[in-house]
C-alpha cells in the first residue's frame, strides 16, 4: 500500500500543491488571504512520518521494497507494455509543456503586477503534468 502511495502521480501532485501553498505563505503573505498562509510543518511532519515508516515497510515486505532512486518511480517500466504506456503518457506531458511554458512566460510578463503569478503557474503546470500522466495510465490500465 505504501509503495502504491509513493508511486502514485496523485501523491506527487498533492506534494506540489502543498509545497506551493507553503511557498506562497512564506514569501507572499501580504498579498494572499490569511487562510492560505500555512506553516511549513503542516507538510513537513507528515513527510517525516512517511519517511520513518519506509524502513518498517521494507522489513515487513522484503520482496516489494521501496528503494531511493534518482529515477522517478513512474518511469520504472517492468515490461514492454509498461514501457509503451509510459511512452504514451510522457509524450502527452511533453506536448502539454510545449504549450504551457510559452503561455506561462506570456502570462508572467502580462501579469507582472501580481507578484505570485510565477509560483501559481509552476504549481499549476506541475499538477497538470501529474494529472495527465495519471489519467493516461488509468485509461490504458
Amino acid at each position: 500500500m505504501l509503495k502504491k502511495i509513493f508511486q502514485s502521480p496523485l501523491f506527487n501532485a498533492v506534494l506540489i500543491i502543498g509545497l506551493g501553498i507553503i511557498m506562497l505563505g512564506d514569501h507572499y503573505a501580504a498579498h494572499i488571504p490569511d487562510w492560505l498562509v500555512v506553516d511549513s510543518m503542516v507538510l513537513g511532519i507528515p513527510i517525516l512520518i512517511m519517511m520513518a515508516v519506509i524502513p518498517v515497510y521494507n522489513r515487513r515486505h522484503p520482496q516489494n521494497r521501496i528503494k531511493p532512486s534518482a529515477i522517478p518511480m513512474e518511469l520504472r517500466e517492468e515490461d514492454e507494455g509498461m514501457q509503451w504506456l509510459t511512452f504514451k503518457a510522457t509524450r502527452k506531458v511533453y506536448i502539454f509543456f510545449a504549450f504551457a511554458i510559452p503561455t506561462g512566460i506570456a502570462l508572467t510578463a502580462y501579469l507582472h503586477h501580481i507578484p505570485y503569478v510565477p509560483i501559481i503557474l509552476l504549481i499549476g503546470m506541475g499538477v497538470v503534468q501529474y494529472l495527465i500522466y495519471w489519467f493516461q495510465m488509468k485509461r490504458f490500465s
